[in-house]
């Protein structure tokens, strides 16, 4: 009876030992102490080189925010937005860096998140504090939120060239590249940047010009037009395109694009010019001012016969006025000398054209008496080179150049003064003077000194 006693003792200790070691293990372990949550968040501007002064205009300033613990991360991280006047603020990503760190024998998970800023204008600006919101994990199990923020930060940005002007047209990129094709309907070819090899281009044809820029460290809707508009013409008419901005990302490079399209309609033939594109930027990788550009292109542009008429129409029209006109006054003038005598001029350059020299005597005579009345060469005038030229005009016969100098000498010699000319013309056409107390004294001095032949004309 006593050993069967013991024996339940003895099963009963050992049941109580075991017990009280399954129970106690886990109580000594959670016992242990365990570090304490702690996050950090910091905040800082990607350096700028201290000999380019202060940020750029337009240029991207990189705001870095980093947070730390050392536990980890079990949500998403949600940063508030905030406003800059002045300022683009663009957060290009929404993925953070994640990284881990030894600190003190611990691991410490990280979270890097860039934030950029693209000033505007001139001036200081201040980054507000910006709050971040953070999810850990706890020591004793499930998750905490913690709101931490930023500092407020300062930064200055300038025009970085005088040459450049606020809203002008420029930008602030690294790696800039400018390029364009040129595709006519009338081959359907796409060129190179020369568009060396155009095709023939005829009226009606379409000239589409596509120019693109492409750089990194800003962003597409801060490259500015790259095709400058132009008024249409009556050779041209241009009809741009809506810009296509794409902003991309590779390998963690951001590649920012602008391409512009426009199509010029052909509408008159001849030489047709697309004027060369420039365009500056400010490299702000070495900090300095550069141009890109591409060249125009001077084409040759066939007509149509239905777009000849239409740019010739006016110098047509003219012509062929001209030539009516031209018409009509010959006829009115044959006519005229079907029934009057020819004048003297005209007989005497007839004679000469025919050689009918004694002809050409006889009217140089009727010429000096109806201005002189006289029928001697000899006193039209005393100088000894006309006595000279008038012999030789006697004695000569089959010289052309001879007769006319002639003629010419007896227009000059022989012409009426001035107020004479005037006289005679006012009444072979047959006008009247305002003051007729005058008509006495103008026709007086214009007869006076003529051969009675002119006057009772």
């Amino acid at each position: 009876m006593c050993n069967r006693r013991n024996n339940i003792c003895r099963w009963l200790l050992a049941t109580t030992t075991v017990l009280s070691t399954l129970l106690l293990a886990p109580v000594t372990l959670g016992a242990e102490p365990q570090p304490a949550t702690q996050i950090t968040l910091k905040s800082w501007l990607k350096d700028q080189p201290a000999e380019h002064g202060p940020y750029a205009v337009n240029q991207q300033i990189t705001l870095y925010l980093e947070l730390a613990t050392n536990r980890w991360f079990t949500a998403g991280t949600r940063i508030s937005q905030f406003e800059l006047p002045g300022v683009m603020v663009k957060q290009r990503s929404d993925m953070a860096t994640n990284f881990t760190q030894r600190q003190d024998g611990e691991t410490w998970s990280h979270q890097r998140w860039e934030l950029s800023l693209y000033p505007q204008q001139s001036g200081q600006f201040e980054i507000p504090a910006i709050a971040v919101r953070a999810t850990v994990a706890r020591p004793e199990g499930g998750s905490r939120q913690i709101t931490l923020t930023t500092r407020p930060q300062r930064f200055a940005a300038a025009l970085p060239d005088p040459a450049l002007t606020v809203g002008g047209h420029w930008l602030s990129a690294s790696n800039l590249t400018l390029n364009q094709t040129w595709r006519s309907s009338g081959d359907n070819r796409a060129e190179d940047d020369n568009g060396s090899d155009m095709g023939e281009l005829r009226v009606g044809d379409a000239i589409t010009r596509t120019v693109t820029a492409s750089g990194q460290d800003t962003l597409s809707v801060l490259i500015p037009t790259l095709i400058p508009a132009l008024e249409g013409t009556d050779q041209l008419q241009p009809y741009p395109a809506q810009p296509r901005l794409n902003d991309t990302q590779e390998r963690g490079e951001y590649l920012s694009t602008r391409e512009d399209q426009t199509t010029y309609i052909v509408q008159q033939g001849g030489e047709l010019t697309l004027p060369p594109l420039e365009l500056s930027w400010w490299n702000s990788q070495i900090g300095q001012l550069e141009t890109l550009t591409l060249p125009g292109q001077t084409l040759r542009v066939h007509h149509t016969p239905a777009s000849w008429l239409a740019a010739y129409w006016h110098w047509l029209v003219g012509v062929a006025s001209g030539l009516a006109l031209l018409a009509l006054t010959r006829v009115a003038i044959a006519r005229y000398y079907l029934h009057h005598p020819r004048p003297i001029s005209w007989q005497y350059g007839t004679a000469i054209w025919r050689q009918q020299w004694g002809t050409v005597r006889v009217l140089a005579y009727r010429y000096v008496r109806a201005r002189r009345g006289s029928l001697e060469l000899t006193s039209v005038s005393s100088d000894p080179a006309w006595q000279q030229q008038q012999a030789a005009f006697q004695q000569a016969d089959g010289d052309r150049p001879q007769a006319f100098k002639m003629g010419w000498a007896l227009v000059k010699r022989l012409s009426l003064p001035t107020g004479d000319g005037v006289a005679r013309l006012c009444r072979t056409v047959g006008w009247r003077p305002a003051l007729p107390g005058l008509a006495t004294r103008v026709d007086k001095s214009a007869t006076d000194g003529l051969p009675a032949s002119d006057q009772e004309r």
